[in-house]
């Protein structure tokens, strides 16, 4: 029986406010690594093909990434309910953090 535990992987828990156009961000993947989580994660998403579900309809979305180093491994959670909006949110939070004001 393989227990999950929390030093199996990293996690980033992203929540953001549609109306303020705001993020807030936990988790324990440090600053530097936001951004190489970040694009990897979008990359393996790349080509997977479009997802015809309707997103859902929220002021806030959470979206949580874990990785698993030992075999490069992602898992997502959110309450989007698009894979295509999913990755919209993820795509401009990368961007805002790549280029602070």
């Amino acid at each position: 029986m393989n227990l999950e535990t929390q030093t199996d992987f990293l996690y980033m828990n992203i929540e953001y406010n549609i109306k303020t156009d705001e993020y807030k961000v936990s988790g324990t993947i440090n600053d530097e690594g936001k951004i190489s989580i970040l694009e990897a994660f979008l990359s393996t998403q790349v080509g997977q093909g479009a997802d015809n579900r309707e997103p859902n309809i929220k002021d806030v979305y959470h979206i949580k990434i874990k990785w698993y180093p030992e075999n490069y491994r992602f898992v997502s959670e959110s309450n989007v309910g698009n894979f295509g909006l999913r990755d919209g949110i993820l795509l401009d939070y990368l961007k805002k953090i790549k280029s602070p004001r």
